[in-house]
């Protein structure tokens, strides 16, 4: 790789796609490398993964040291710890712990258990999990990656929590939520007793719902339609609950429950709430919107205002009769 002295960088062809205008530029002063054309983003430690494919242990004991501190943020790197450790989250957060956003959009290091190294990530949404009295138990981030095999920009949601590893040392780290995983929106549960609650898919829905309407308590939950039965429903126990899915088959499944190919009936957050006591469930009937459609690109997108994106849902308001715990559902039950 030939590189050109540009400032205090250097530019080249980037050697992760094939190009023929350098876009890709080593910054030794910050020790990363960025390629403009792709998006590949790496620290030494990484670039050097990548370029051999060496694991991340190796890339450290190619530096020449046991220990490696980043040029770039000053992050101490433990290069033995086996990939295997497990890292306990600490729900809530510690009022001492770091805050999670650096500067220039970035945030600070943050430890993924599974790849044994450290990371930094520029998100594009960042939303913080509550308990009912406020308390901070972690974050989902929302960053855009580029796939450097088709160009094409995916949306990656990771679950953030500070965490203990077995020698006493915290961080935060790339790692779920303990099962039963918190729902988003517990704060506003607790402090709306008596208010109806309505249930969307995703951490940008949540947000943009609760906005439009206050007289809601509006919750959602992590890991998207995959992660339904993994959260705590048990404070919906006694509310009034409205679902509102996405345009989509995924979403339809998330709220209702479905049958997979071995004949097994899965459960979805109709059937869920209704375990824990819910007083009433309905949903909103999102069918003939565009595929993938919410309620935040009716609001945000398309430009409804609150009153018609309301007015619209009222008259696709289907009552659930939801089956029981253990059932099949029949014909027109969820």
């Amino acid at each position: 790789m030939q590189l050109r002295k540009q400032g205090r960088e250097y530019a080249g062809l980037c050697p992760f796609h094939a190009e023929n205008s350098p876009s890709f530029t080593v910054n030794p002063g910050k020790g990363f490398v960025h390629c403009f054309g792709c998006g590949a983003h790496h620290d030494v430690i990484g670039f050097l993964m990548h370029i051999t494919g060496c694991d991340f242990k190796e890339a450290c004991v190619q530096l020449g040291a046991r220990e490696f501190s980043s040029a770039r943020d000053g992050v101490r790197i433990e290069v033995e710890e086996p990939l295997d450790v497990t890292w306990v989250p600490l729900m809530p957060v510690p009022e001492d712990a770091p805050e999670i956003m650096s500067t220039g959009g970035w945030t600070v290091p943050i430890w993924n258990p599974k790849r044994g190294r450290v990371t930094r990530l520029k998100p594009t949404r960042l939303d913080a999990y509550r308990d009912a009295s406020g308390e901070l138990l972690g974050y989902v981030l929302r960053a855009d990656i580029v796939d450097c095999a088709t160009g094409k920009t995916k949306k990656w949601t990771p679950q953030v929590t500070w965490c203990v590893g077995p020698d006493g040392k915290r961080q935060w780290c790339l790692q779920h939520f303990p099962r039963p995983r918190p729902l988003l929106g517990l704060d506003a549960l607790a402090a709306r007793p008596q208010a109806p609650v309505l249930v969307v898919e995703g951490e940008k829905c949540r947000a943009a719902g609760a906005d439009a309407w206050p007289q809601y308590a509006v919750i959602s939950w992590p890991g998207g339609s995959h992660g339904v039965t993994k959260a705590d429903w048990s404070p919906l126990a006694g509310r009034d609950v409205v679902l509102w899915p996405d345009a989509d088959a995924a979403g339809d499944k998330a709220m209702r429950g479905w049958s997979n190919d071995g004949g097994a009936y899965q459960p979805g957050i109709a059937q869920l709430a209704a375990r824990v006591g819910a007083r009433s469930i309905r949903m909103i009937d999102t069918a003939g919107r565009p595929h993938g459609w919410d309620v935040a690109d009716a609001l945000e997108v398309e430009g409804w205002t609150p009153r018609q994106l309301a007015a619209w849902a009222a008259g696709r308001v289907i009552e659930l009769n939801v089956v029981r715990p253990g059932a099949q559902p029949s014909a027109g039950q969820a």
